[in-house]
């Protein structure tokens, strides 16, 4: 979720031919840049090559603010996704730089005109319009929709999603657009697959419009971790959502970049709690949210953090999951010959003569390290950032090994997810003992930390041994 600016027009529908044309320069333009650079490479030192990549990203970082703040969904989901992981910006003050020109798309969008919020919301819900009382707002806006903040005629305080009028149609135009950036974007981040970075994002927006998936995926989890000492999941109040309205509890916490200033002990809690929620689970049980972005996670009073926007859940296959767990438990046993054969066998290593088990024991240790080693690990922006950088932006033998390697799409997500997620800890600058938390999620161990111990026995309370 992201607040609103006060621009009520609905610029964004009239404004779809023309971010057209400006996709279309983005491309010529960083195609000129990238050909200038390649020509002058040979003449400059290695500083100043770093230097002229690093200028080239930040002008990225602002063509993708031009081009996708004033659009709903993909585009904007696209520039959030890029933002939460950095693309792998290693030098400090480039990174705060690209950081500060992305943030637009995570703090605010235009707001839409309210009298169509309303009538939507009205002709949505019918003669139940009257059971709620009051409506502020909005509050925020997702990336297909905008938030407000409802009581109901019992005295609830509910939060209120309302899609945008004629989204579909929306999102359908800018999907045009948003694929012309993949030109961009495959020079910028060699060592992702450009198209399909784009396609998951189109994927996931996709998903997001199906109001009725998100409503029943939010009951499973709210019913889940009902109780919970540490996840904080708002019911769905089922009666009120249809196609085009979703109305779950309302959350009253801080948001994440407020989250962020708190005192350490409370930020180390939160990036536990964090890690938790979107790798542990997955480790556990296969079933996870896999949209890490900090304007999902709500930092409550009672010192539990609440999540919310359950677009984008996904479940593994047994066999999946299977796969998941005994690759990282052979990391964490750092039998990288075993944690190579099964990648192998599961379809990860499409082409071994590229990727030997020595590089690819490099390759991992680059990337997840930070949650494979046994002490105590404080992950800060830096961190977060060599492990982007890693994933995204491979050079010399790592380039040479991975470039061609493939991910089916349950454990691409799973990627994707420790990617962020290990973002948003650089942003807590939270320490704790991930691979102990990690060894207990996979049962290798018994829990390691306070909050695993309160988990343990809330867990056992429950009867759930799974």
């Amino acid at each position: 979720m992201v607040e609103l600016d006060d621009d009520s027009s609905n610029q964004p529908t009239r404004g779809r031919f023309r971010r057209g044309s400006k996709v279309g320069g983005v491309v010529a333009r960083h195609a000129g840049r990238s050909a200038l650079n390649a020509a002058l490479t040979p003449l400059r030192s290695a500083d100043d090559s770093a230097r002229a990549q690093e200028r080239t990203l930040l002008k990225l970082a602002d063509d993708i603010v031009m081009t996708a703040g004033g659009m709903r969904g993909a585009a904007q989901k696209l520039g959030q996704a890029i933002g939460v992981v950095g693309i792998g910006i290693r030098n400090p003050q480039t990174r705060a730089e690209f950081s500060r020109r992305l943030k637009p798309l995570f703090d605010s969008v235009p707001r839409w005109n309210d009298d169509d919020m309303d009538a939507t919301l009205r002709r949505a819900l019918g003669a139940r319009y009257g059971d709620i009382e009051t409506l502020e707002g909005p509050m925020a806006a997702a990336s297909i929709g905008q938030v407000y903040r409802g009581t109901l005629r019992d005295g609830r305080a509910v939060a209120v999603k309302v899609k945008y009028p004629d989204v579909d149609r929306m999102v359908r135009a800018d999907l045009k657009n948003l694929r012309l950036l993949t030109r961009v974007l495959a020079k910028q981040m060699p060592a992702a697959n450009a198209t399909a970075l784009v396609e998951e994002v189109i994927r996931q927006i996709s998903r997001e419009l199906d109001f009725a998936a998100e409503a029943a995926n939010q009951r499973a989890f709210a019913e889940r971790y009902a109780g919970h000492p540490a996840f904080a999941v708002p019911d769905i109040v089922p009666e009120l959502c249809t196609d085009e309205v979703l109305v779950s509890e309302w959350l009253d916490g801080v948001g994440f970049d407020e989250a962020c200033e708190l005192p350490q002990e409370r930020r180390d809690r939160i990036g536990e709690t964090v890690y938790r929620f979107y790798c542990g689970e997955m480790y556990r049980i296969g079933k996870f949210v896999a949209d890490p972005h900090p304007g999902n996670v709500l930092a409550l009073p009672d010192g539990r953090v609440g999540f919310v926007d359950f677009g984008l859940c996904i479940e593994l296959t047994p066999a999946e999951l299977e796969v998941e767990r005994v690759v990282f438990a052979a990391l964490m046993r750092d039998d990288v010959a075993a944690a190579y054969r099964l990648a192998q066998e599961a379809g990860f290593i499409v082409d071994p003569a590229r990727a030997d088990p020595e590089s690819f024991g490099a390759y991992i240790r680059a990337v997840v390290g930070w949650h494979l080693d046994s002490d105590s690990y404080r992950i800060d922006e830096k961190v977060a950032a060599e492990s982007a950088s890693a994933a995204f932006m491979l050079q010399g033998h790592h380039a040479e090994s991975f470039a061609g390697q493939a991910l089916v799409e349950g454990h691409a997500f799973g990627r994707r997810n420790e990617l962020a997620t290990c973002g948003l800890l650089g942003r807590l600058d939270a320490c704790a003992p991930w691979s102990a938390i990690a060894r207990e999620v996979l049962g290798m161990a018994g829990p390691s930390t306070a909050l695993g111990e309160e988990i343990a026995r809330w867990r056992s309370s429950r009867g759930d041994e799974g």
